[in-house]
């Protein structure tokens, strides 16, 4: 292959005496579903156009750019020599094109197992097979295309080894790369499936010979009729700056991906970095993310934000006010500080970077979801705390996730305190605590988003990081002597400072007497239908979590403590309207629609006995759930009618006493 711009090449013509590897800076293999289907979509349409047309008149399909970087050659005989590639620009569609390729050949191979076929047909099924293969996936025990990074092992063992894809996931944790290389392949052989239905099944003659014309015709229109216009470079360092430009283009690389991409460019033009070691390192932060199910690029993304708050102290507003770009990736790149190729000693800041990252990400994905903080915590045996403390840990992260704003506000929080004293350590605990207070009180019951705190609270995250560590180390790794990489002296100093600011926004913002004069005793304190200026608490896990602590309260007092977990409670149990909120004439309150969202005629009953006995009268409810509950705030109800004044009893005497001292200020 040449690269002249005016001419294209089949997809044959590319693999041709060719072999390819992904270069370092790459990133995973990430096509979705959607991608699969529109290369599926694209191999369809001109199947069927093409098989209209006489020979002569045969559409192609420009399957865009490839560009490669010139590696060498293999000699897989002695008498032959092969051009060994690395792919610049267009791994996701030779990768797509390796696995649909590979779907073919199963399918034929398939083929030659039915009792019906003869041998001839056998023999030639199993050499056409072998040639494909030969051509595009194997030759002579070399992959044609070689995959590195995390799709590594999927790619291996489904394509080179022809694992089928529930086989590889039944033995294998997949991470989120492997996942969409198993998710393709599935994909190919579903809408392979669906082709032979619609193309050869309906049609007369033998369905097996059939399928085989069709199974050929289709690589035939992918080989040859798919062309693409081929460049390329001969060195390392213009194959990673021509990467850079590409897709700084809008091609949609995920932020992780450029951040990598920069960091292995910048170790290729350093004596002392090792691009493959930096390569790996970044692998390794996506792997501990992606490991768990749910997770993919879109946290990695938000890992990356989040370290780049603690790490660099640059929040989305304050890189709007520093000089240079705004993308975490472009100042990463272009800014003196961090790690610009043009900065004489950029290695300073790139191998703490990495190394800082990589330590976060391991605990990243418990942090950043409830349930997996519960699930890795709660039973642990490991902790230096009481298995008390830990249960209480995990019950307060529950607030801090509840409201997705706030959540996003205080990760880097919990991130840098994680880092500096661990999950399972006092200081955690005691932040946790002043944190679920605050957000408890401002975000959950008041209704408002974390602007009023989170610049302030991040900042303090940030010097906290820092903190221990000399200034002449982080003049080393910033380039620069600016203030405002600096920490605290020490990380008990930093500690100190950090839950200090957040307590003296419990003042500021959310006084509890406040918070129950001028919300809670409000009559609609979910919906806020009758007070000015306030939309209720909206979200009943906010209830839910709130009455589930005044019966851990009273529970205590009384030494009769038997409530599950709030993590299973939470699933269990839902928001009870006392006087049903919909009661019937005759078992309704007073100004039944003002009064029935009171907080004093809510309670928590099982998830059961609500879907049951819910909108039963308060007289029925109270002998069949009430009268003989284990949860003491439904046994000290009244019997009888359910009456304002119970309610307004019920509020003055049990709930507000218990809110201002449970949600006050010191932690």
């Amino acid at each position: 292959m040449d690269d002249n711009p005016d001419n294209n090449y089949t997809l044959s013509q590319v693999f041709n005496e060719s072999y390819f590897t992904i270069p370092e800076y790459q990133r995973d293999y990430a096509w979705q579903k959607e991608n699969v289907n529109d290369l599926l979509d694209d191999i369809d349409f001109v199947y069927t156009r093409n098989k209209a047309q006489n020979s002569d008149d045969e559409v192609d399909h420009y399957f865009g750019t490839l560009v490669f970087e010139k590696k060498g050659s293999i000699d897989p005989r002695d008498y032959e020599e092969y051009t060994e590639f690395a792919i610049v620009d267009g791994q996701q569609r030779m990768i797509s094109t390796t696995i649909f390729i590979l779907s073919i050949i199963e399918e034929i191979e398939y083929l030659t197992e039915k009792n019906d076929i003869d041998e001839d047909m056998k023999e030639d099924m199993t050499e056409y097979a072998s040639d494909i293969r030969s051509k595009y996936v194997e030759y002579e025990d070399i992959p044609r295309l070689e995959i590195d990074g995390l799709a590594e092992n999927a790619y291996t063992q489904i394509v080179i080894e022809q694992q089928s894809p529930e086989k590889f996931l039944s033995y294998n944790k997949p991470v989120e790369a492997e996942r969409r290389v198993v998710k393709a392949k599935k994909v190919i052989k579903s809408r392979l499936s669906d082709w032979k239905k619609k193309k050869c099944e309906k049609e007369s003659g033998d369905t097996n010979a059939l399928y085989y014309k069709l199974l050929k015709n289709i690589i035939r229109i992918l080989t040859q009729r798919f062309k693409v216009n081929v460049k390329t470079v001969d060195d390392v360092d213009e194959a990673a700056r021509m990467f850079k430009v590409i897709n700084n283009r809008g091609r949609g690389l995920a932020l992780h991906d450029k951040i990598r991409s920069h960091l292995v460019y910048c170790a290729s033009q350093s004596e002392s970095l090792d691009s493959e070691y930096i390569y790996n390192q970044f692998n390794d932060v996506v792997q501990n993310l992606t490991v768990h199910d749910g997770f993919s690029d879109s946290e990695v993304d938000q890992l990356v934000k989040d370290h780049w708050i603690i790490f660099a102290n640059e929040r989305s507003d304050t890189r709007a006010k520093r000089s240079g770009p705004v993308d975490i990736h472009k100042r990463l790149s272009d800014i003196n500080e961090f790690a610009n190729v043009q900065r004489s000693d950029f290695e300073n800041f790139i191998e703490p970077y990495i190394e800082s990252l990589q330590s976060l990400s391991e605990e990243f994905p418990y942090l950043s979801d409830r349930d997996k903080f519960s699930e890795k915590y709660i039973d642990s045996e490991d902790s230096n705390l009481s298995k008390s403390k830990i249960q209480e840990i995990s019950r307060k992260i529950q607030v801090l996730h509840m409201h997705g704003p706030t959540r996003r506000a205080l990760i880097p929080v919990l991130m840098s305190v994680a880092e500096k004293f661990s999950v399972d350590s006092e200081e955690f605990h005691s932040t946790v605590s002043v944190l679920e207070k605050l957000t408890f009180k401002y975000n959950l019951l008041k209704s408002n988003g974390a602007q009023n705190y989170e610049n302030a609270v991040q900042r303090a995250a940030n010097k906290l990081y820092w903190s221990d560590i000399s200034d002449q180390k982080i003049e080393k790794i910033f380039n620069t002597d600016a203030n405002r990489y600096k920490g605290f002296q020490s990380k008990e100093l930093g500690i100190k400072k950090l839950q200090d600011n957040i307590r003296d926004r419990h003042s500021d913002i959310a006084p509890v007497d406040e918070l129950v004069s001028d919300y809670l005793s409000e009559p609609d304190v979910l919906q806020g239908e009758f007070t000015s200026g306030w939309g209720g608490v909206r979200n009943k896990e906010t209830i839910k979590y709130l009455l589930y602590e005044h019966e851990m309260w009273l529970s205590d007092r009384t030494g009769q403590l038997s409530l599950a977990a709030y993590e299973e409670f939470r699933d269990n149990f839902q928001v009870e309207h006392l006087v049903p909120k919909n009661a019937e004439a005759g078992h309704q309150l007073e100004n039944h629609k003002r009064n029935r969202n009171r907080i004093g005629n809510l309670a928590v009953v099982s998830a059961e006995d609500n879907l049951e006995k819910g909108n039963q009268s308060y007289q029925s409810k109270y002998q069949s759930m009430y009268k003989d509950a284990r949860l003491r705030i439904l046994s000290s109800l009244p019997e009888g009618e359910m009456s304002i004044d119970d309610i307004e009893r019920r509020e003055k005497d049990e709930l507000f006493p218990f809110i201002r001292e449970r949600w006050s200020r010191s932690a």
